[in-house]
């Protein structure tokens, strides 16, 4: 008795062509995102503001972190980018302005680069972006104020002028405008994290206060003491 012819699967090498193809992607695609992963990031350094960073130079301290916290890995991507920023200062638009961008361009050299607050960021934008509009421009998405912190540390700007000390204050010694901020830092308080804490930091001409508001904030490395 004949048995009946069997079927030829022409399919098969299509569907291990397709197969294949689609692990090629899949791989490919891991080794992409692996990639991404293992890019080289650089390590934070300490380096002096230079005189031609005319929108940091001057601001109230002398070194600056890079990486910034816009991302800038060198000095030349900072000033490329810092530089279109000098006008809106020039605008006096917030007295703020120029302690806000450099907190991202230029942040003070700590142990990690400290953000500036949101309601800084917000109070800025809102009373600049009437000028930057009025010239073209919208506030940038880079300066999204959603991103920076309420409740963390952060930088911010007194808005009133505040005496110093004239004794020792039950949180920290008392500040001299003329210190530079390495020794500001080395006198910098140990306190109970579970309480809120304000530790001012003078930096002359400006008053630049970092809020450790939150109880999370206990044990990251913040440069203090």
């Amino acid at each position: 008795m004949d048995r009946p012819p069997v079927p030829t699967l022409h399919w098969r090498p299509a569907i291990l062509t397709l197969t294949l193809t689609l692990a090629l992607e899949l791989v490919h695609g891991s080794a992409s995102e692996y990639s991404r992963e293992r890019r080289y990031v650089p390590q934070p350094k300490c380096i002096e503001i230079p005189t031609d960073l005319r929108l940091c130079h001057g601001v109230g301290y002398e070194k600056m972190l890079l990486p910034n916290l816009l991302d800038h890995e060198t000095m030349a991507e900072v000033r490329q980018q810092a530089g279109s920023w000098v006008p809106l200062v020039h605008k006096n638009c917030h007295p703020s302005t120029q302690v806000f961008l450099c907190s991202l361009f230029a942040p003070v050299c700590l142990d990690r680069p400290i953000p500036p607050c949101r309601w800084l960021c917000e109070a800025v934008r809102d009373s600049c972006t009437p000028i930057m509009e009025a010239f073209g421009f919208p506030w940038p998405e880079m300066l999204t104020c959603d991103k920076f912190p309420e409740g963390d540390v952060c930088i911010a700007m007194n808005d009133t002028v505040t005496p110093q000390p004239s004794g020792p204050s039950p949180l920290c010694p008392p500040c001299d405008n003329d210190m530079k901020a390495e020794a500001i830092l080395e006198h910098m308080c140990a306190s109970e994290f579970g309480k809120n804490l304000t530790a001012t930091l003078f930096f002359a001409p400006l008053f630049l206060p970092i809020y450790v508001v939150s109880q999370q904030a206990a044990g990251r490395p913040l440069g203090m003491p």
